[in-house]
Formats: C-alpha cells, sequence, structure tokens
C-alpha cells in the first residue's frame, strides 16, 4: 500500500535500533546475558515503594522530578540545579542532539561506541563520524584529528559499550583542556558505578569546571530500574534550562520517580551489587581465556569476546548453539563486530550454566 503522507526526509534515513532479544519463542527457561542488566533485579526498597502506588497512579506526576533530584543530589553531591532527568538517559541523549546541532553539522562518536548516537545525530538532522578506535579504546586523538568546523556534539561513552574498554582521569583531562568551547562533550557514564579503578573519572569535575561538559548517567545498570526508564544528567545550568524547554512536560512517570528515590537509599544493595560484579568479572574473564577464547579488557557489568572469524567456533555459530540451550547473548554485529559476543555479568548459577555449555561445545572437535 502507498504511503500518501510526506514523510521528513531525514525521519527515512533513521537506522531503527535493534535490542538484544529477551525471550525465546521455543524456550520457557531463558538465561538472559544480554542486556547488561542487574542480575539481582530491583531493590527489595524499590519493590515495597513500587507495592504501594496503586492509589497514586491516578495523578500526573512532578513534571520537574523534584523529589527525585534530591535524592540524586544527596547521593552523588551534586547541585541539584544542575541535573536533568529523562525517560532512559536515551532521551537525554537525542534532545541534547537535537538542541545544539542539526543539518550541515557533525557529531562525533567511537566506531564502537553506543548505537543510539548515530540515531540520535540523525534525529537532529546532523551528520554521524565514526571515530576509529585503538585497541578497542575511544582514541582521544582520533577525535582530535576528526573535529572539522562543523562538528558540534562529541559522544564519548566511559566506560564504552560494548567493548567495556575506559579512559583514564588524565587523558580526559587534557582532551578537555584542548577541545574547542564551541563543542559540546557528551561523556556517558551509564556503568561509571561498576568501576574499580583509582584513575578513572565519571565526569562530574569535568561538569564543574566547564561549560561545554555534561554527564550522563542511567538507572538501568546497577539500580535496576531498565523497565521503567530513568537516566539523568549533570549539566551547566544553562542547558538544564534550554533542555527543559524542549522536553515533554511528563518526561519521567511517577513510578520512575519514587523507584529511582528508593534505589538511591538502598546502599546495601547497591555494594552488593558492586561486590557481586567485582567478582564474576573477573572469574567470566578467566574461564573464557581457559577456553581460548580472547575476552577485552572490561571495567563495566559485561566482557566483550572475541570468537575466530572461520570454521565451527565462529560468533555467530557458538550464539546459535548457546540460544538453543536458553542461554541469551548479546550480538555485536551491529557495531561493526561479528566475530564478536557480549556477555552481561548474571548470577553464579547463570554464568556456571554459560561456561559448562562452551566447554562442552568447544570440546566437539
Amino acid at each position: 500500500m502507498d504511503n500518501f503522507l510526506k514523510i521528513n526526509k531525514k525521519i527515512n534515513s533513521v537506522v531503527k535500533y535493534e535490542a538484544g532479544l529477551s525471550k525465546l519463542a521455543d524456550k520457557k527457561k531463558i538465561i538472559k546475558l544480554s542486556s547488561n542488566e542487574n542480575s539481582f533485579g530491583a531493590s527489595f526498597k524499590v519493590k515495597k515503594i513500587l507495592s504501594k502506588l496503586d492509589n497514586k497512579v491516578f495523578r500526573y506526576p512532578d513534571p520537574q522530578g523534584t523529589k527525585l533530584k534530591k535524592a540524586i543530589s544527596k547521593k552523588y553531591k551534586v547541585n541539584k540545579n544542575n541535573i536533568i532527568c529523562g525517560n532512559g538517559s536515551d532521551e537525554i541523549l537525542a534532545t541534547i542532539a537535537k538542541i545544539f546541532s542539526g543539518p550541515g553539522d557533525e557529531i562525533l562518536f567511537s566506531e564502537y561506541g553506543f548505537l543510539m548516537y548515530p540515531i540520535a545525530s540523525q534525529l537532529a538532522g546532523a551528520k554521524g563520524i565514526k571515530v576509529k578506535d585503538i585497541n578497542y579504546r575511544n582514541s582521544l586523538k582520533n577525535f582530535t584529528k576528526a573535529i572539522t568546523k562543523k562538528t558540534k556534539i562529541i559522544f564519548i561513552a566511559n566506560p564504552n559499550n560494548p567493548t567495556g574498554t575506559y579512559l583514564n582521569n588524565k587523558e580526559l583531562k587534557d582532551f578537555v583542556s584542548k577541545l574547542p568551547k564551541r563543542i559540546l562533550l557528551v561523556i556517558d557514564s551509564a556503568y561509571a558505578e561498576y568501576v574499580n579503578r583509582k584513575d578513572y573519572s565519571s565526569g562530574f569535575d569535568f561538569v564543574k569546571k566547564n561549560k561545554n561538559v555534561i554527564m550522563t548517567r542511567t538507572f538501568s545498570k546497577i539500580y535496576g530500574l531498565a523497565g521503567l526508564r530513568l537516566g539523568w544528567a549533570y549539566c551547566p545550568k544553562y542547558i538544564v534550562d534550554i533542555f527543559n524547554k524542549v522536553r515533554l512536560p511528563f518526561n519521567i512517570n511517577l513510578a520512575a520517580i519514587e523507584a529511582g528515590v528508593a534505589a538511591l537509599s538502598d546502599n546495601k544493595f547497591y555494594l552488593k551489587s558492586v561486590k557481586h560484579n567485582s567478582y564474576y568479572l573477573e572469574w567470566l574473564k578467566k574461564e573464557i581465556i581457559n577456553l581460548g577464547l580472547i575476552p577485552i579488557p572490561s571495567v563495566a557489568n559485561f566482557i566483550l569476546v572475541k570468537f575466530p572469524g572461520k570454521g565451527k567456533f565462529t560468533a555467530k555459530n557458538v550464539n546459535n548453539y548457546l540460544l538453543s540451550k536458553g542461554i541469551i547473548l548479546r550480538g555485536v554485529e551491529a557495531y561493526g563486530l561479528k566475530d564478536f559476543l557480549r556477555i552481561s555479568i548474571g548470577k553464579k548459577n547463570e554464568l556456571a550454566s554459560l561456561i559448562k555449555f562452551l566447554k562442552i561445545y568447544f570440546k566437539k572437535k
């Protein structure tokens, strides 16, 4: 059937985001290690507060998310007036791209960067430019070379998804000091809570000292609220004001606000999640190496694994085998990484099952 309505040209060029599998038609029980979610789920405090919302959901939420901003401010020791909240950090990334770029402009991001960056660029009508990595790390040298008069925004995930690698504080500090003030740097720190490195900085100091840097965060990972879609950003006050002009009036819902506040208050659950991830990140890396595979060094809650490019043990063949066993990993061909699979850090028994089946598969000659 012909479409008689004229569609905005920039919409036609947008590449649809393909999320990882969440279920299998022929499997009732699955092990989902594909979306970097917190394997513990949400904290008890979150579940408790959500169970009490039945007599509140008919009311509109606070359009400013005041309660949530105060909780974020307290947890991370930042000024609440420099916080914006969104329907996941995805909304914030897309809105920022629309605010600060448009047709004829360029937005830079890593060749192996989060797939929302090119989508946000396309929605803004800007041209997305992929910058070459070095050893699966963001190359700030290559980012500097890629800057032109048309460059308006640079997206850098730290740690990066799907590679799990990170930039240290000195590297970013040097880069920011030389970055033209007309260019906005967006530091996407979705996995910051998992990083256990003394030389790592999530970005707070860079925002405090510069007018052209913002840092985005999410409640989808360590806080276990992926299903509620909640993200936030720390940024200069003038960006807060502009963002609040263009965002939708009620962009964060009541359940997300209440759950976010509860999640931030549960430090015991937070520390439990960090400890579990730190231990099993190292455990999984060693098991992968013992299988003769190559893990990319990760500081997040997942590991990107390289498989042989030919023969029986390719990423595609291994992935299909694991799917037949009810185990879902994340294929990353859309990132240009066809010989790789990304594995989220799951529960102890989930990871044990994964390794058990991988050992069985790789022993078959």
